[in-house]
């Protein structure tokens, strides 16, 4: 069986961080392979760091030596680090992960690397500059934000409200897929709300401060290859 080859666009060789998964019961890293095609797709350069208790004084080199950084899904974010006790309904939480990502995500600010955090990654970027989380959005929405369906298609329209996200989008709403129980609850100070669900959950925001620093509910990455809009976000994500 012949393997499907990816057409590659020339869009920028964009040297690419990304902070991926770590199993910590198993001792590995892992990222999704969707995250990496992508990234080939448009003729970026991926790299993945290295999540250890023996990385974290890695971060600043690491990540000056990238032109963006990918924050992907994951686990629940301790709510202490947003000053919160955990509540009925918070699942599995990765205390090393936390505690790196939400240390890149500051470093990458800093640097005014263009980032662009996805899922798990929008609410390590709400909670790096103080804001706080729904920690179970299934008792306070109205509509369904986990599918049971392939995440390749989309779920549920969202509103596009803010401005970098009118100039990418062109539209009033999208169709995104939807793979999470957590959501922002009080936005960050400093950063502007691009995208709402239907029922009222942040969607996706931004800070106007720097190039390129978004995060997203949705796993665009998913999507990218047969979405024209999950395409551009990244297009834009690596413009440079």
């Amino acid at each position: 069986m012949e393997i499907e080859e990816l057409k590659v666009n020339k869009v920028s060789p964009m040297n690419v961080l990304i902070f991926g998964g770590f199993d910590a019961d198993n001792r590995k890293l892992y990222v999704m392979n969707e995250y990496i095609e992508v990234l080939l797709m448009l003729n970026a350069k991926p790299i993945i760091f290295p999540i250890s208790i023996l990385s974290r004084g890695l971060l600043y080199k690491y990540i000056q030596m990238c032109d963006c950084v990918l924050f992907c899904g994951g686990e629940d974010v301790h709510p202490k680090f947003y000053g919160r006790e955990p509540q009925v309904g918070i699942r599995r939480i990765n205390l090393l992960r936390d505690q790196i990502e939400l240390e890149a995500m500051r470093i990458s600010y800093e640097m005014d690397r263009r980032v662009l955090a996805i899922c798990r990654g929008v609410q390590v970027m709400n909670v790096a500059f103080g804001g706080i989380l729904i920690q179970d959005i299934e008792r306070k929405s109205s509509i369904s934000h986990y599918q049971d369906l392939d995440g390749r298609f989309g779920y549920h329209f969202v509103e596009i409200v803010g401005g970098l996200f009118t100039s990418i989008f062109g539209c009033r709403k999208i169709l995104v897929n939807s793979f999470h129980h957590q959501a922002i609850e009080q936005v960050a100070p400093g950063f502007e709300i691009e995208a709402i669900s239907m029922d009222g959950i942040v969607e996706a925001i931004s800070k106007k401060d720097r190039s390129f620093f978004v995060g997203v509910q949705w796993h665009p990455e998913l999507m990218a290859k047969d979405d024209e809009f999950q395409k551009r976000l990244f297009e834009r994500f690596l413009k440079g």
